[in-house]
């Protein structure tokens, strides 16, 4: 059975001291040793990663190739579930079970991108350059990951889930299933971001859904009349210019409506992305939304409806802060030399753990940028850190043996 967010937290400096006797263990710095000797092969696997065409709903290519290294890896019950992840398991021994979620799926831009690119992967002054190369790099790090855990010195008490997953873009379908699969299994869920410092252990709801107007098809030439357009033009600026509770986050990033220059369409609409740390919150500004929807389509003279898409609620776990998985993921940072920003407000994969209740925390910092253009790049140094880290973290929580 998981816990739900540590019971009983152990003192402050415990943690210092626990993570500093794995820090200095000589196992971990074999292990380190051994990383950073196979860090060209992870480089390679990485730019192999990036190349592979994996929008949101479509990852199965990764997946068939993260569940192949994992079987090279020796890790034989590799396999492709039910919702598209890629999931491994490696277990000995009775202890705590801790999975390590690896998002697969791209932008939908990005992954076009991808499919058009027709040049190499390149690194370059320490970047990987080329589109799919940010999510390539969490791929990678999943599989330096489990390959460390094979290692034979690295000895431990309980099972680790390495996992790729499906629709972090689209809803965290695939994490929501994963989860679903493994009911009071996991005690420990950690989303690798790519690299290390900042870290989230709340999350924020995310409703995300489309307001539709529906009016008559016409002719330019028919002169004024209900027309969607109009309707969506004006629901899109009243919605922005709402005031928003503090702690709460709104966008519209799409649009659409009619196909030609000379008819008014019968259906046009908007999306709404619209997140809080705060549930009520949500609501409220849910409902305003739907009001001024009303509003507009009885100015306009229109229909309207909601066409819903996911719906994620906000979370926080009690004394999540203070958490033996946050905790030791803080004081691990530290020990590499970063100092670790914290937040209650993720918005990632972690949002579906910390919704059931699973200790759940997101790593990373300081990936890459210039995602959704063929100038995106991802880089390297942190992506190692990224490595160590979420390393120490995993065996830490499972009681790898130090000797």
């Amino acid at each position: 059975m998981h816990n739900t967010g540590d019971k009983i937290a152990m003192p402050r400096q415990d943690y210092g001291r626990l993570a500093r006797s794995y820090w200095e263990s000589p196992i971990v710095k074999e292990v380190f040793r051994e990383l950073e000797a196979i860090k060209p092969e992870i480089i390679e696997e990485w730019k192999r990663i990036a190349r592979i065409y994996a929008p949101s709903g479509k990852e199965k290519p990764r997946a068939e190739y993260l569940t192949g290294k994992f079987r090279e890896y020796g890790i034989e019950n590799a396999h492709i579930d039910g919702h598209g992840n890629a999931v491994a398991l490696i277990e000995k021994g009775e202890g705590p079970t801790v999975a390590f979620l690896a998002t697969m799926d791209d932008l939908a831009t990005v992954a076009d991108l991808v499919k058009m690119w027709d040049g190499p992967i390149e690194e370059r002054d320490g970047r990987l350059m080329g589109p799919g190369t940010n999510i390539g790099s969490i791929c990678a790090a999943g599989l330096a990951l489990a390959r460390l855990f094979t290692l034979p010195e690295v000895d431990f008490d309980g099972r680790i889930y390495f996992v790729g997953v499906t629709q972090e873009e689209t809803g965290l379908a695939g994490t929501k299933g994963f989860i679903g699969d493994h009911p009071g299994e996991l005690d420990y869920l950690v989303d690798m971001m790519g690299g290390a410092g900042r870290m989230s252990y709340g999350a924020l709801g995310i409703h995300w859904f489309k307001v539709h107007y529906k009016g008559p098809r016409a002719h330019t030439l028919r002169g004024p009349g209900p027309n969607v357009t109009k309707g969506v033009a004006k629901s899109v600026t009243r919605i922005f210019s709402m005031e928003l509770p503090q702690e709460s986050f709104l966008n519209i990033s799409m649009l659409g409506a009619g196909k030609v220059y000379n008819h008014r369409s019968d259906d046009g609409w908007h999306s709404v992305d619209l997140r809080s740390v705060d549930n009520d919150a949500l609501k409220a500004v849910k409902d305003e939304i739907l009001g001024i929807a009303e509003e507009t389509a009885k100015e306009e003279g229109l229909e309207w409806w909601i066409e819903p898409f996911s719906e994620t609620p906000a979370g926080q776990i009690p004394r999540a802060r203070e958490s033996k998985l946050v905790r030791v993921a803080e004081e691990v940072t530290r020990l590499m030399g970063i100092e670790p920003s914290l937040s209650n407000r993720g918005s990632c994969n972690m949002n579906a753990g910390v919704a059931v209740g699973i200790s759940t925390i997101s790593t990373g910092g300081d990936r890459g940028g210039g995602r959704d253009s063929q100038e995106e790049y991802a880089n390297i140094e942190p992506a190692m850190a990224g490595i160590r880290l979420n390393f120490l973290i995993g065996y830490i929580l499972t009681s790898g043996k130090l000797r």
